[in-house]
């Protein structure tokens, strides 16, 4: 049976630049299970994709560790 899969999308505050971004793709790219990470800094936020779900908890805390504030996962 094919699992497609898990989506997740993280409204962020405090990335102001490029280089912000890609701190906290870095983050989410590095939390076990994240096959794809996309991070939007128009949007202020991240979309993951994973191949198991991934705890809430988890993805605050490294946003967190990166220096920067989740206010929504949906």
């Amino acid at each position: 049976m094919f699992n497609k899969g898990y989506e997740k999308e993280i409204l962020i505050e405090g990335m102001k630049c490029e280089n912000c971004a890609n701190h906290v793709k870095s983050a989410l790219s590095s939390i076990d299970g994240v096959t794809k990470c996309d991070v939007s800094l128009k949007k202020n936020n991240a979309t993951i994709k994973s191949d198991k779900e991934i705890d809430n908890n988890l993805i605050k805390e490294k946003v967190a560790e990166a220096g920067y504030n989740i206010t929504k996962i949906i």
